[in-house]
């Protein structure tokens, strides 16, 4: 009798990104980051791109940021801000051990819109489906947001990898007051 040999597939090695807003993140080795950006990482799970729409089938982007918000507004006014115009799927919140430098708590939002507006074209529209995952972290709002094609048979893993990226953000720690 012969054992199968199974293959084990190395750790993914992680790169780092420190942003010029004050976080950093770390990200997959294999994703490509595109654009030129230092207050915000955008990657994708592969190289090249859609023109306009940003992504091509079988391919999926995401950017952390900090959220443009002013001090007064809560966590939930930035989520309906970004959800605004899409048809909100399903939202989740997972606690874990945060820090006072790391999300405590994250609150996943999964969202769906056409990917141009319907009144722009002639043809029936595919969806673009945004998995974001939204955190407060002394009184600063951040964004780890995925966007994929509808239907995509990856959606699961790339939504895993979304996961570990918000998983792994980071606020800078600050020297003294502002």
């Amino acid at each position: 009798m012969t054992l199968g040999c199974m293959a084990f597939a190395p750790p993914e090695p992680w790169r780092s990104f420190r942003s010029s807003a004050g976080f950093s993140v770390e990200y997959p080795g294999t994703w490509v980051r595109i654009g030129t950006s230092t207050d915000r990482l955008e990657i994708r799970s592969s190289k090249g791109g859609a023109e306009g729409i940003g992504i091509k089938q079988g391919q999926a982007e995401i950017t952390v940021m900090q959220a443009p918000a002013s001090p007064e507004q809560t966590l939930a006014d930035v989520i309906a801000r970004y959800t605004r115009g899409t048809e909100v799927l399903s939202q989740n919140e997972t606690s874990r051990e945060g820090g006072p430098h790391r999300c405590s708590s994250l609150k996943e939002v999964i969202s769906r819109e056409p990917a141009v507006p319907p009144g722009d074209s002639p043809i029936k529209v595919p969806m673009i489906v945004n998995t974001d995952f939204f955190c407060d972290v002394n009184g600063r709002k951040f964004a780890t947001l995925l966007r994929n094609w509808e239907g995509d048979r990856r959606q699961k893993e790339y939504q895993q990898v979304a996961l570990a990226v918000a998983e792994r953000f980071r606020v800078a720690q600050r020297d003294g007051p502002r």
